[in-house]
C-alpha cells in the first residue's frame, strides 16, 4: 500500500510521516512515539525467546507416540494459536477426544527437553533490562502456561525484569480474546492507554487490539509482515531493540 504526498498521518498514540511512494510500514520507527507509557506487555514465543527447535521436536516425539505421520511445517505455521486448537488442526479425529492427555505429553516432552533447545532473541537481555531501569512494568502473556513461561525466562536468567506472567489457565479464554490483556491491566492497575502490547502473530495482535492497548508487531517470529498488517496494529518493528526508542 503506497499512500501520496508527504504528511503526517495520525495512529493510535503516535504520529508517523508518510512520503510519498512509501509502503505504510516501511517508515522509520524513530518517527512512532508512544507516550505516557507505564507498562509493557511481551508475548513470549518469538518475541522474547526462539523456542522453535523444542515446540518442533516436542511434536514429533508425540506424533512418535501415537503412530501418526509429521510435518514440521504443520506445527511452525501454528506456533502461537495454542496447543488444543492445533492438535484440534493437524491431528486426525480419532484423537479428538483425548485433547487434554495429549496436552500433558507434549508439556512432559518439552519439559523434559531441557531449555537447551530454547534461545533468547537477539538484544532481548539488554532491551528488558533498559526498560527496567526506566521505570517500566513489564509482563509476559502467552498461550504457555504462566508456569511454563516463568520456568523459561527463570533458566535464561530474564525472570528479575518481569513483573507478572499470564498464561493458559491464568483466564478463561487465550489469545486472541483479549481476557489474559484485560487481566494483566487489572493486576497492575494499569489503563489500556496507557499500555503497549507487543506481538509477533496477527492472532495474538489480535488480543491486544481487542482489549485496548496499543499494539506493536514485529517481524521476529513466525508470520511475515504481510501477516502482521492484516491486523493493523499500531506500528510494526522489525527489532526488539527499536522497543526502547518508541515507548516513552
Amino acid at each position: 500500500m503506497c499512500l501520496g504526498g508527504p504528511t503526517w498521518n495520525r495512529v493510535t498514540g503516535a504520529w508517523i510521516k508518510v512520503h510519498a511512494q512509501t509502503p505504510l510500514y516501511e517508515f522509520s520507527v524513530t518517527r512512532v512515539m508512544f507516550r505516557d507509557i507505564q507498562l509493557v506487555i511481551y508475548d513470549l514465543d518469538g518475541v522474547l525467546i526462539d523456542s522453535n527447535k523444542a515446540i518442533v521436536e516436542s511434536f514429533r516425539l508425540l506424533h512418535e507416540e501415537i503412530g501418526e505421520p509429521f510435518n514440521p511445517g504443520d506445527v511452525l505455521s501454528r506456533i502461537g494459536v495454542g496447543l488444543l486448537e492445533i492438535f484440534r488442526e493437524i491431528l486426525p479425529e480419532r484423537h479428538h477426544d483425548n485433547l487434554a492427555g495429549l496436552r500433558l505429553s507434549y508439556i512432559r516432552n518439552f519439559q523434559e527437553l531441557g531449555t537447551g533447545y530454547i534461545r533468547l532473541l537477539p538484544d532481548v537481555s539488554e532491551t528488558l533490562a533498559e526498560m527496567n531501569t526506566r521505570g517500566f512494568s513489564q509482563s509476559v502473556a502467552t498461550n504457555k502456561t504462566d508456569y511454563e513461561a516463568e520456568r523459561i525466562l527463570k533458566a535464561l536468567k530474564m525472570d528479575p525484569y518481569i513483573d507478572l506472567y499470564a498464561g493458559y489457565g491464568t483466564v478463561p479464554k487465550i489469545k486472541p480474546e483479549p481476557d489474559m490483556i484485560l487481566y494483566t491491566l487489572a493486576k497492575l492497575g494499569v489503563k489500556p492507554e496507557n499500555a503497549v502490547f507487543v506481538d509477533d502473530t496477527k492472532i495474538s495482535l489480535t488480543a491486544g487490539i481487542r482489549a485496548g492497548v496499543n499494539t506493536i508487531g514485529i517481524t521476529t517470529g513466525n508470520n511475515t509482515l504481510e501477516q502482521i498488517q492484516e491486523v493493523n496494529p499500531t506500528t510494526i518493528i522489525h527489532e526488539f531493540s527499536r522497543s526502547t526508542e518508541i515507548i516513552r
